[in-house]
């Protein structure tokens, strides 16, 4: 049972860190249609080491994450978590690329994909992703700019 209890508070704490930081950055989100993309970035420093090693994230100053959560409306009008495929790249000023790839961390009442990824301070970060929320639907590109520094 106390094993649960560790898994349960890696859960909370990464669900908050994640409400935490989407709130810090001004929700940021997409609506399309029924659907809310939320993503946020910020460096892996931030995370409590447990949930790091919990989640297999190494800590470090010059390695961040993103993490991509899709919500889809329901009939009595809350949000509920749905799974997501979601690929991408990221690019410097200078044009070059590099592939990111994305994993699922599921949680009772969370579906979080996630990726991690190392950055040179202060240097702008050009995001393209393809998040396909819908089988039946073409993927939605989701870009956006973000700079990082060292804590």
């Amino acid at each position: 049972m106390h094993r649960f209890s560790q898994v349960v508070a890696l859960s909370l704490s990464l669900f908050l860190l994640t409400a935490f930081s989407l709130k810090a950055q001004a929700e940021q989100f997409e609506q399309v249609g029924d659907y809310q993309i939320h993503y946020n970035t910020f460096t892996t420093g931030f995370l409590q080491p447990q949930v790091a090693q919990a989640y297999g994230i190494v800590r470090s100053r010059y390695q961040a994450m993103a993490n991509i959560s899709v919500l889809k409306k329901q009939a009595d009008g809350q949000y509920k978590p749905v799974e997501a495929i979601v690929n991408g790249e990221m690019s410097n000023l200078v044009g070059q690329t590099v592939g990111l790839s994305f994993r699922s961390i599921r949680e009772p009442n969370a579906i979080y994909q996630i990726t991690t990824f190392t950055f040179t301070e202060d240097e702008p970060i050009r995001f393209r992703l393809m998040v396909r929320y819908d089988p039946n639907q073409p993927p939605y590109e989701l870009s956006f700019i973000n700079r990082f520094y060292g804590e």
